[in-house]
């Protein structure tokens, strides 16, 4: 191998090494502070890894606050909203792309017209529709309103554009109706996208934090990014619980995003070489 290509990607290693630490410094800060004391956090002359770790911090902030109802409200949400979406978008983008009805360009912009609206737009009347249908602090206010996704009917429409129609008018001369040329024909097509989107609404779905609050505001009904709000205005000087509750809210989180990376990568960069 040349002098000059070792340099070069030796170079390229580099500046990934350094990217990658200052993107997950503030992850390890974050976890090795969840193991100090007070004391340690406020003192800038402490190591960074402190000289008796307290383990027992986790399980003092797993102690303080309903973190497992919290974990339950926060995974059924994130759960049945990115299914909901995931399905909406899935038939919403195979409509717009592959059937021929009146409207349909139309019917297409007015739906994609909902990414262009910023949330903090609509949160006042939305509210007052949650409340007159006594959805408040309920698991239909918390999923109903999230199961359609102008992003999914977007990327599925163009993803279905671009694939052979040939495939859907073989299967409905065998006879095929349209639901199951899309289930048999079409969606298996789309799994690489499904399996990318899926991992991103997911994620986008755990973290979310404006929409629960406005819809709960319970304890008991509370997502985990809503709990760990309360958790840090009850204990604002105790850093090192406030760190470890935030520790235990992300790890899913972090997991998840682990494992899947491959599938994020394959369907963002699914076709981009045809």
């Amino acid at each position: 191998m040349p002098a000059s290509l070792i340099a070069r990607r030796a170079v390229v290693y580099l500046l990934l090494g350094v990217a990658v630490l200052v993107v997950a410094f503030p992850l390890l800060w974050m976890a090795v502070s969840a193991l100090k004391t007070d004391a340690e956090i406020i003192n800038p002359a402490a190591p960074l890894w402190p000289a008796h770790p307290q383990w027992g911090n986790i399980g003092r902030a797993l102690g303080q606050a309903p973190f497992g109802r919290w974990y339950l409200n926060t995974a059924v949400f994130g759960v049945a909203a990115t299914a909901g979406q995931l399905t909406s978008g899935l038939l919403a983008g195979y409509a717009f792309a592959v059937l021929d009805f009146p409207g349909r360009r139309v019917l297409f912009l007015v739906a994609l017209s909902g990414l262009m609206v910023p949330f903090s737009a609509i949160i006042v009347p939305m509210a007052q529709l949650l409340g007159d249908l006594g959805w408040l602090n309920t698991y239909q206010g918390l999923i109903v309103p999230n199961i359609a996704s102008a992003l999914g009917a977007f990327l599925f429409r163009q993803f279905f554009l671009g694939t052979p129609r040939e495939l859907g008018e073989a299967a409905r001369l065998d006879g095929a109706s349209e639901l199951r040329v899309f289930l048999s024909v079409y969606a298996p097509l789309a799994r690489p996208v499904v399996a990318a989107l899926a991992i991103i609404l997911f994620l986008q779905n755990w973290n979310n934090f404006l929409f629960p609050l406005i819809v709960v505001n319970t304890t008991e009904m509370s997502v985990l990014s809503q709990g760990l709000s309360v958790f840090q205005s009850q204990f604002t000087t105790q850093y090192n619980l406030i760190m470890a509750a935030s520790l235990i809210t992300i790890v899913p989180v972090l997991l998840v995003a682990v494992a899947a990376q491959r599938h994020i990568i394959e369907g963002i960069t699914f076709g981009a070489l045809d």
